[in-house]
């Protein structure tokens, strides 16, 4: 963990402490905030951490799936979105919801397809498979340029609209 994340961390935390205790909305707030420096600063391993602390406090629907595996899978998820983007950032909290939510409807479709496979899973290493989950990512032009994937393949079918007069 680099040191200028640490710094961020503790003036976070020190920022968001009170007699009555922590504010989750506020605090996934401040991770935002601090995940837009720790990007621009090109700290993006920070920024990543900062970003998924910050969406999964956001969202007040999920109590019971509070577990590692789903906090790894999601933090794994935010980190291929925004190494995905050219400017690697969320850059605003509507963006992230709906990164948020999109994950999250990916965890669930996972989990149920884990539950109905006759074939259990014997993977040890959940975080390498995680890793190889797909999600379909609302992805810029820009950012499909940067990382080299042909626009043709995203638009091969073919499509013809007629005018009628």
């Amino acid at each position: 963990m680099s040191n200028r994340y640490k710094r961020a961390l503790n003036i976070c935390t020190a920022n968001l402490s009170n007699e009555e205790g922590l504010d989750p909305i506020k605090s996934a707030l401040c991770f935002f905030r601090m995940g837009l420096v720790l990007s621009k600063m090109r700290e993006i391993d920070g920024a990543i951490r900062c970003f998924n602390d910050a969406f999964l406090l956001r969202d007040k629907s999920i109590q019971v799936e509070l577990n590692e595996q789903w906090h790894q899978f999601h933090e794994i998820q935010i980190g291929i979105y925004i190494n995905g983007k050219r400017n690697k950032i969320i850059s605003s909290l509507a963006e992230g919801d709906m990164v948020h939510d999109l994950i999250k409807n990916r965890w669930y479709q996972l989990i149920n397809e884990v539950e109905r496979s006759e074939i259990p899973l014997a993977t040890r290493n959940l975080k390498k498979w995680f890793k190889t989950v797909k999600i379909d990512f609302p992805w810029d032009m820009e950012d499909l340029e940067e990382a080299n994937i042909d626009k043709k393949d995203l638009f091969s079918t073919d499509i013809s609209l007629s005018v009628s007069k």
